[in-house]
């Protein structure tokens, strides 16, 4: 293949965004060029109030995608407007909407297209709703226009879970009761008696009724997780939370069964039980909005292919492609559809539909599978049999990685911490109720409640969820986006760091120095050239194929090229051998050439320079990564002496550095030296086996097929900071995490022996619980926000082994 170019280093807070902007970029005013982009389109079109509405919270932007087709539009559009009525609407999903910002430049940018009725943008969902008349509106001009500034639509395929409108509303009408319970227990504490007669008594039966429907209302998921639980014959944290709901509740009723309310624990119950779902609800709302940042995409939507139309090769999506079309598979890529082999014989590899690394032979008019790769060395040409909305390659898309027989250590911590939890609380309750029962039964009955009232795990049920949400939000922030609902619980184990070379750390971006070279090529030499280039699936011969596409270079069907992995294209034609790669293999008699060369039986014809650009952090992290104690590798398809070329200019060890690999040899070496510890960073449909293999897993390429389904983060920008970051940040979240469970303990003991010294009265369980839960809050917030100017301007540290 030809030879990659030499990488170009890339040397404030970013205009756009507020994120540093990296060491040694040439972008002085911005983190990325997508927030160049960005910027300046804001500023040319008169958009700047974008910034003062943001905050100071806009997300680092991809960049701009001008190129995208809206094939996938058209039927959509078609349905809308065979409705009655003079006006339709359209629904469409949206990726990138993050704030009030986002919502008011997309209004801004549909009042300027004439012929609109309405926009109704939904940011947390990550939906948008227009509508226009018949006839009048430009709908792909216009999302065009939003996508200019890095945002993405597609089909309506989000939906809005039960749970995620369940858990606010439940959490809404609970506080809204908890608040009025409480005016009517602090009556009873300031000295309200049942001498003063129906005041008293409806007093009373309000705090009844209306803890009745705080128990039915917000016990509900409790119970339901703790039936689960047992079930399923596991211990639940939810299963004390659910008793001493039900045991609270029911004393409660025992004592005001007489008028009593004074005596209950009416508000003590309200209050734990609403705070129990501010927690339960912290947890849930950071993973969702993440999530539905993206596409709800089946991964289809980033896949392309090469089709023959004449004597042109046009690369389409491939949600374009139907029944008959011609299709050129370079070596290495896969085949969308079922499909017809045109050429005498190719080889093609099904391990992703078989499961098995095999590589089978296919003679002409032989059927190649959907998801199969091209194993051969040249090009085939194949003819689809069937569209490729028919085509099974879009279920497979959708699968995910299936779960590991073992227990992840993080669940077999928490765990093991709930599974404690549920026994002490329980012992401890019939501890008390035993120790008092001689005593009589109501006060071994209110032993025995405020037992199970004041050992309240507040600790995971608010601070912890807390603590996620404040480490997910900084994250996001830098940003990396959490998409896996145990990552963070995973990240302190992580001591080997992997990663992909092209899309990784470089940017994947690649451009000719002289594009005269190209234009200078005589039209005959620009075809052979661009017959070569077309039929690789190699970076550089991309960029030359969509250059020498430019200039009407012509595609002829009936040629011949051989790959030759880490050397070039070889095609033999009358005339001789042609050559285009690198110039020891194209040209070995000639000398002081460099990039890549094209040549007619040995002779050279042209020089094809290339740019290629790493992150512009990529070194600088790499160090900090290994100066903290990480093992850093990289893993690529190029060619071995490249890769390693890129690992010396980096600071990788050259034994770390392992090119020439193969998808299933990517998996094989995480597989190898994974022990749990492993995260791998990569772009490409050839990761996709290695994602499933390593302990963690994430990637910069949102707008690619099958990787950010499966991946468990992704980030956003140009910078690789954001990955050490979280791997600091997971490290003094684990520390908060067991100090606030010492706390809680701590706590606990002092409770308990108060409560089985039987001096826990009602009023003093109303102000102990709440005031840990608070204080608990507070070194929480504490804990993980005076550590942020370290995170920025601090040196990495050495790592110490965290119990799991």
């Amino acid at each position: 293949m030809p030879v990659s170019p030499p990488i170009e280093r890339l040397a404030a807070s970013c205009r756009h965004c507020g994120s540093p902007v990296p060491e040694g970029s040439p972008l002085t005013d911005f983190c990325c060029a997508g927030c160049e982009a960005v910027h300046r389109l804001l500023v040319d079109q008169g958009l700047t109030r974008y910034y003062s509405l943001a905050d100071g919270r806009a997300a680092p932007a991809p960049e701009p995608r001008r190129d995208r087709g809206f094939a996938w539009l058209e039927p959509l559009i078609i349905r809308a407007e065979a409705s009655t009525g003079s006006v339709c609407a359209l629904e469409l999903d949206v990726q990138g909407i993050h704030c009030a910002a986002c919502v008011w430049l997309m209004n801004e940018l549909f009042c300027r297209h004439p012929g609109g009725a309405s926009l109704t943008v939904n940011p947390a969902l990550g939906k948008v709703r227009l509508a226009w008349r018949k006839g009048a509106f430009d709908v792909a001009g216009f999302l065009r226009s939003v996508e200019g500034f890095g945002y993405l639509f597609g089909p309506s395929r989000k939906h809005s879970e039960s749970a995620s409108h369940d858990l606010p509303i439940r959490l809404g009408i609970c506080a809204a009761i908890t608040m009025n319970v409480m005016l009517f227990s602090v009556s009873f504490y300031v000295g309200l008696t049942p001498a003063d007669g129906e005041v008293f008594s409806l007093f009373s039966q309000l705090s009844v009724w209306l803890s009745t429907g705080v128990v039915l209302v917000g016990g509900w998921p409790f119970f339901r997780s703790a039936w689960r639980g047992l079930r399923s014959g596991v211990l639940h944290l939810d299963l004390p939370i659910a008793l001493g709901i039900l045991l609270v509740f029911s004393t409660s009723l025992l004592k005001a069964r007489d008028g009593r309310g004074d005596l209950a624990y009416f508000d003590t119950l309200n209050t734990f039980v609403t705070l129990m779902l501010v927690g339960r609800w912290l947890q849930q709302r950071v993973l969702e909005r993440n999530r539905r940042f993206l596409l709800e995409d089946d991964g289809a939507e980033g896949l392309f292919a090469r089709r023959q139309e004449g004597d042109r090769l046009v690369t389409v999506r491939a949600a374009e492609l139907r029944s008959g079309d011609v299709l050129v598979i370079a070596p290495g890529e896969l085949v969308p559809v079922d499909a017809e082999l045109l050429d005498a014989r190719a080889s093609f590899s099904t391990d992703w539909v078989t499961g098995e690394p095999d590589v089978r032979a296919v003679e002409r008019g032989g059927e190649v599978p959907a998801g199969a790769f091209n194993a051969a060395r040249a090009a085939a040409h194949l003819r689809a049999r069937t569209d490729f909305q028919d085509s099974p390659l879009v279920a497979l898309l959708r699968q995910t990685p299936s779960a590991a027989s073992r227990v992840p250590a993080h669940a077999r911590f928490w765990n093991s911490v709930s599974r404690r939890w549920v026994l002490s609380v329980l012992f401890v309750s019939v501890l008390g109720l035993v120790l008092w029962l001689p005593r009589g039964h109501d006060k071994a009955l209110q032993v025995a409640v405020a037992l199970l009232v004041v050992t309240c795990p507040c600790a995971i049920g608010i601070a912890v969820p807390l603590a996620y949400e404040l480490t997910q939000t900084r994250l996001r922030r830098l940003g990396l986006f959490v998409r896996g609902q145990d990552l963070l619980d995973r990240l302190p184990r992580v001591r080997k760091v992997l990663f992909d070379k092209t899309g990784t750390l470089t940017l994947g971006r690649l451009e000719l120095v002289d594009r005269e070279a190209v234009e200078a090529l005589a039209p005959e030499v620009r075809d052979v050239a661009f017959d070569m280039a077309a039929r690789s699936n190699h970076p550089v011969s991309r960029c030359l194929a969509a250059a020498l596409s430019r200039t009407g270079a012509r595609f002829s069907s009936g040629a011949q090229v051989t790959e030759h992995p880490g050397q070039g294209l070889e095609l033999l034609r009358e005339e001789g051998t042609w050559r285009l790669g690198a110039p020891v293999w194209a040209a070995p008699g000639a000398r002081g050439l460099e990039g890549t060369v094209l040549t007619l039986n040995g002779q050279p014809l042209a020089t094809f320079a290339l740019r290629e650009s790493v992150r512009a952090d990529a070194r600088r992290e790499i160090q900090a990564l290994s100066e903290a104690g990480h093992e850093v590798w990289l893993i690529s398809g190029d060619a071995p002496e490249r890769v390693r070329a890129m690992a010396e200019a980096l600071a990788v060890p050259v034994e770390h550095a392992l090119g020439g690999q193969r998808p299933e040899d990517k998996a094989e070496v995480v597989a190898r030296i994974d022990q749990s510890d492993t995260l791998y960073l990569g772009d490409g449909v050839n990761d996709s086996l290695a994602f499933e293999r390593a302990f963690c897993a994430g990637t910069p390429a949102i707008d690619r097929p099958v990787l950010p389904g499966k991946s468990d983060f992704f980030l956003m920008g140009e910078g690789l900071s954001a990955i050490r970051e979280a791997l600091e940040l997971s490290r003094r979240l684990r520390q908060v995490v067991h100090r606030l469970l010492g706390l809680a303990l701590a706590y606990n003991v002092v409770t308990v022996s108060v409560s089985l010294a039987g001096l826990m009265t009602p009023l003093r369980a109303a102000v102990v619980m709440p005031l840990s839960s608070l204080s608990l809050i507070l070194f929480t917030l504490a804990s993980l926000s005076a550590r942020r100017q370290s995170l920025a301007g601090g040196e990495p540290r050495a790592l110490k082994e965290v119990p799991a």
